[in-house]
């Protein structure tokens, strides 16, 4: 069966009446199955287009968690839901609330540092990553480190790039309201 034939059959009448019952369960099973033999480079759009149907499709917009048990809560993002194990029994297999906040860190970064150097006219790749350093003990986050990557053909004196960075990162309004040490690693690729 070919793609045209199946995309036609999903405009059909069967498949409007077949498809909410056969999603359920054949959505999941086709991401477990087949998600990581599409192209890596076609992957992140891919993902995100399916997040975006997600979010789009939901009448709740809200932003929430809901308590399960021990360490564990749903989120609700815009109606984006994830089963979240964070704290001490956080687990890679799940998003952690711990995640979430980096995620953000690292997009509001990204965004800021992107901006200003879009600003600036200069054309460049950025991604940016992080880390935490954190103490049950003390009940806090004690240290982040951010590495931002930048890649450009630009022909452009490194220092000044590092400084415009560093100075485009400063944007970010919860990089601004942390208080805790914020390690800025900035690696030209």
């Amino acid at each position: 069966m070919n793609p045209e034939m199946i995309i036609e059959m999903m405009n059909s009448e069967m498949a409007e009446e077949m498809a909410p019952k056969m999603m359920p369960k054949m959505i999941p099973l086709a991401l477990q199955k087949f998600l990581d033999k599409i192209p890596e480079d076609e992957r992140e759009e891919f993902i995100a287009k399916i997040i975006d149907i997600i979010v789009d499709k939901d009448e709740k917009k809200e932003i929430y968690s809901r308590y399960i048990d021990m360490f564990e809560a749903l989120l609700n993002v815009k109606g984006l839901k994830i089963h979240s194990k964070g704290g001490k029994g956080a687990i890679k297999e799940k998003i952690s609330p711990m995640d979430l906040f980096l995620s953000g860190l690292c997009g509001c970064i990204c965004i800021a540092v992107g901006n200003t150097l879009k600003s600036n006219n200069i054309d460049a790749k950025v991604k940016v990553d992080g880390k935490v350093e954190k103490s049950f003990e003390e009940g806090k986050i004690k240290k982040i480190t951010i590495n931002i990557y930048v890649k450009t053909n630009d022909d452009i004196d490194k220092e000044k790039l590092k400084d415009l960075i560093l100075e485009g990162s400063k944007k970010c309004l919860i990089n601004n309201t942390l208080n805790c040490e914020i390690e800025k690693n900035i690696v030209f690729e």
